[in-house]
Parts: structure tokens; C-alpha cells; sequence
């Protein structure tokens, strides 16, 4: 029976509590009326009931998952050297005496130990595993040797089949039957604040299971490639390799990294990525991964209202030769769609693109000068990226007009400039083939002093080449509320577009 509070009751409560305490009585028993009367008609649970089912089974993915998580030791051989200022080995001058005897071979080589973890995804013995974690160290005088330990403790050479250093993600196999392995999951499908479950040998204490949630997605490491998963489940030293793991028991990233300055900030590779290489890791080929050739940069307020769109992506920069300057895109242009997926930030561009093998062709839905257009671009090798980067082509000619930034520069937009004079060019180190003007000064506390620096050469105004002062204040007068610069760093050869607004 439901206990109820009559007039008589409430009225010897008040007598005898304080009126807090009266309320907090009343409030309980209705709340436990309400739940009773709910349970009873069969349309909630109740608030214990309800509370049990939203708390993770932690336990049950660690029983199904545990026994397919590997332990990988690699081992290289690094030649020992004679430090000539010393006379006596490296290798025991720095490990003392007995250094030479305990670890170096009859070849005189150091032997050099380091592990991970990995993670079956075959019953034949295929594992997924990061690339630094078979990868051994720089300089191994021979091929490194990688041994798979299983959960019943039982060892194996591991083969490496392929790796793609980009992604940091191997495939090893080893010589077995029959074994216990894990699904790779949807990781498009995982959302933010979703429990997650993360299993490895972190220093090696093996099979070592922790949990937290999905933190964020498409997340940008130094590899360039911008769709790592974020989770707060703790990560350590020889956890890489290992899986990060949904309550369905579906493995949707490799970790792979941590945030040596924070706590419990960790990252994984999408297992959609690993999905999309396991084929050609398979086959020991290398990896394919498309590129424009395009530096993007993020369309923010100070872009939006200059170039007058609201979503999508900012060329900063077009690399001559490359293929989107081969299929016709322009500096300023905005990418709102690739192959009629929306782009809003640089990070998701460079995600789908190098999700693209080289040689297909995609589809840039793209704004210039408030016009929509739709340019096809045979995607390049993300492999040569690196390889002979050049820019756009430099201008031709010599400094004219005044010398001297005139002082509305100063005033409108807060920095100053000077032509390329000779004496210029020798103050800042800035080579006879690039023409522009440098920036010689910016206001402090301007907008400019938070994205200008002095030495730097503007070469474009808009999308119009700038060679003299004369020149750049022709640009100048387009100009409304926001500029539109396009500079060269001559010390790191750095060019890269930016919207500077009026002061």
C-alpha cells in the first residue's frame, strides 16, 4: 500500500521539525507514490531499475575481449660505436662497466627491447597493432624480430604483412589456428559521451583493462591525418596497438597515443580507417592515400565576411603543379563539398581526402566570388606530398613607387611595410626571387600583431599579385572591413593565407 500524509499528520510534523526537514518527508513519500504508481500500471521502471540500466557492463566485454589482446616485444640490433674522445664504448659509458658484457652479441651489437600491445581480428592470426610498436629502433644494423604473446602464454614469431606509417597502423600474423578474435566496429557510429573500454599491456602489466567515454572525434595528430577518436579511458606506455572497445564488444579504434601533458587524453585510429587499408596491408603493398596539394585553412568570421560564405573550407594556398591547380582551383576559393559530402573545417577535408585512394576523382563543390562551381580533381599520392613543394610560381619584377608604408596602412590595419630594396632584402634575408612587400612593423594589440610578423613579404592582396607599395595600395582600396593577405615566412618558406580585419 502506498503511504499517504493527512492533514492530522502534517500538522504534528510541523509541530515537532523544522519546515525543511517537513518538506524534504513530503517530497520523498510522493516521489516514492509516483514511482509506485508507474510500476504498478507498467509504463516506467522504477529509479533503481532505471539507474542499473544505464551503467555499463564492463565485466562482460572484458570476458569476451581480453582473450583475443596480444603482448608484441620487438627486438633490434643497433651496432655498437667507439666514442673518439672517450676511447671506450658508447653503449658502457653511459651503463656502466659490465654494460658490454650483459648485452651486447658476439657481433658486438646492442640489443635493444621494446613492446606493445595488438589485437586478433582473425581466427588464423592476423593482428592489428601500431606501426611504432614493430617499427624498432633507427639505425638496427639488421631486420628487427617481433614476438606475438598470447593470453595462455603461449609465443610466436610475428610476420610483419604491411604497415602505413601515416595512419601508424601494422598488420602482423603469426602461425596459428583456431584462435580467439575481435570484430572491428562501425566507428562513424560511435557518439561523444558513449562508454568505451580500452585493454592492454600498459608497462607491462598485461591485459589491463580500463574504461571511461568517447571525449571527441576527428581529432589532429602530427601524422597530418585528422580523424582520431579522444577517450578519457586511462592509456599508458604499452597500451599502442591495443583496441579501444564499445559495450557491444566491437573494436572501434587502435590506440595509439597520449597527451604526455595531460591526464587521461588519449587517442585511437578509427577502425573505419584500418578498415579501408586491411587489403592492401594484406597484400604488402603501400598504402594509397589521395591529396589535393592545397594548404586549407578554416573559414572564420573574418573569412566569412570578406568572401561572403557562411560554411566550408578556405584554399590558403594552391601548390603549383599539384593536382588541384592542375584542375583549376584558386586561392580563396571555398570547398563546401567533396563528392557531395559537407565540409565545414580543414580537419574533415583532409579526413575524406586521404580516405580517397590516388588517381580517383572527386567532385569540389566550391564558391568563388559568390558564383557556386563544381571542379573535378584527379586526386595525387599523399606519399609525395613532401616532394619538391614549391608554392605558387613567385612574381616577376622589381620594387616601385614609394618606399615607405604610407601611415593609413598603420592606422587602418595596424602594421607597415617597405618595397624590397636591396638593403631590405639583405636586413631580412629575403632571396632576389621573391617580390611582394615585407612587413616591417604591426601595432601592438592590433589584430595584426596576432597573426603578422616583421620579415614576413605579402605577395598577394586578394587574389592579385602585389609587387611594390604602389601596387599593394591599388589592392588596398578593394578592401572593406577585413584584408585579404597571402604571405611568405623567407626563413621557413612558409606561405599561407590570412584575413586580417580593420581596426
Amino acid at each position: 500500500m502506498t503511504p499517504t500524509i493527512t492533514n492530522s499528520k502534517v500538522r504534528l510534523l510541523r509541530k515537532y521539525l523544522p519546515s525543511f526537514a517537513l518538506g524534504a518527508i513530503v517530497a520523498l513519500v510522493s516521489l516514492s507514490s509516483v514511482l509506485s504508481s508507474q510500476d504498478a500500471k507498467g509504463s516506467k521502471v522504477s529509479g533503481e531499475s532505471a539507474l542499473r540500466d544505464t551503467l555499463p557492463s564492463i565485466s562482460d566485454v572484458a570476458d569476451q575481449l581480453v582473450p583475443t589482446v596480444v603482448s608484441i616485444q620487438t627486438t633490434s640490433y643497433i651496432q655498437s660505436r667507439q666514442p673518439d674522445m672517450f676511447g671506450g664504448d658508447l653503449f658502457e659509458f653511459f651503463m656502466g662497466p659490465n654494460f658490454n658484457r650483459r648485452n651486447l652479441t658476439p657481433n658486438n651489437e646492442q640489443r635493444a627491447v621494446s613492446g606493445g600491445s595488438g589485437v586478433l581480428i582473425s581466427a588464423d592470426g592476423e593482428i592489428i597493432t601500431n606501426n611504432h610498436v614493430i617499427e624498432g629502433y633507427e639505425g638496427s644494423s639488421r631486420k628487427s624480430e617481433v614476438e606475438v604473446t598470447l593470453t595462455n602464454g603461449k609465443k610466436y614469431k610475428g610476420k610483419i604483412l604491411g604497415r602505413d606509417k601515416e595512419l601508424d597502423i601494422a598488420l602482423v600474423k603469426i602461425d596459428a589456428k583456431d584462435l580467439p578474435f575481435a570484430k572491428l566496429g562501425d566507428s562513424d557510429a560511435v557518439r561523444i559521451g558513449q562508454w568505451v573500454v580500452a585493454i592492454g599491456n600498459p608497462f607491462g602489466l598485461d591485459h589491463t583493462v580500463t574504461q571511461g567515454i568517447l571525449s571527441a572525434r576527428g581529432r589532429k595528430l602530427d601524422t597530418g591525418i585528422s580523424s582520431f577518436l579522444q577517450t578519457d579511458a586511462a592509456i599508458n606506455r604499452g597500451n599502442s596497438g591495443g583496441p579501444l572497445i564499445n559495450l557491444k564488444g566491437e573494436v572501434i579504434g587502435i590506440n595509439t597515443a597520449i597527451a604526455a601533458q595531460g591526464q587521461n587524453i588519449g587517442f585511437a585510429v578509427p577502425s573505419n580507417s584500418v578498415s579501408q587499408i586491411l587489403k592492401t596491408l594484406r597484400a604488402g603493398k603501400p598504402v594509397s592515400r589521395g591529396f589535393l596539394g592545397i594548404g586549407p585553412i578554416s573559414l572564420d568570421s573574418n573569412y566569412q565576411e570578406a568572401l561572403g560564405v557562411s560554411e566550408g573550407v578556405v584554399v590558403g594556398s594552391v601548390e603549383t603543379g599539384r593536382p588541384a591547380a592542375q584542375a583549376g582551383l584558386q586561392r580563396l576559393d571555398v570547398i563546401t563539398h567533396v563528392d557531395r559530402q559537407a565540409v565545414k573545417s580543414p580537419e574533415e577535408l583532409i579526413s575524406i581526402i586521404a580516405s580517397r585512394r590516388a588517381g580517383e576523382s572527386v567532385a569540389l563543390e566550391v564558391i568563388r566570388d559568390g558564383k557556386k562551381m563544381v571542379i573535378n580533381v584527379l586526386l595525387g599520392d599523399r606519399n609525395l606530398m613532401t616532394q619538391n613543394r614549391t608554392g605558387e610560381a613567385p612574381g616577376e619584377g622589381t620594387p616601385e613607387g614609394d618606399d615607405k608604408s604610407p601611415a593609413n596602412i598603420e592606422k587602418n590595419w595596424g602594421f607597415q611595410i617597405e618595397n624590397l630594396s636591396p638593403s631590405v632584402r639583405a636586413k631580412y634575408r629575403i632571396g632576389e626571387d621573391l617580390q611582394g612587400v615585407v612587413v616591417t612593423s604591426v601595432v601592438s594589440g592590433s589584430a595584426a600583431s596576432e597573426l603578422l610578423s616583421p620579415g614576413w613579404v605579402i605577395t598577394d592582396v586578394g587574389r592579385n599579385g602585389v609587387k611594390n607599395i604602389k601596387e599593394f595600395q591599388t589592392q588596398l582600396q578593394k578592401a572593406k572591413t577585413v584584408l585579404l593577405v597571402f604571405v611568405t615566412d623567407p626563413r621557413t618558406g612558409q606561405r599561407f593565407s590570412l584575413a586580417i580585419p580593420r581596426r
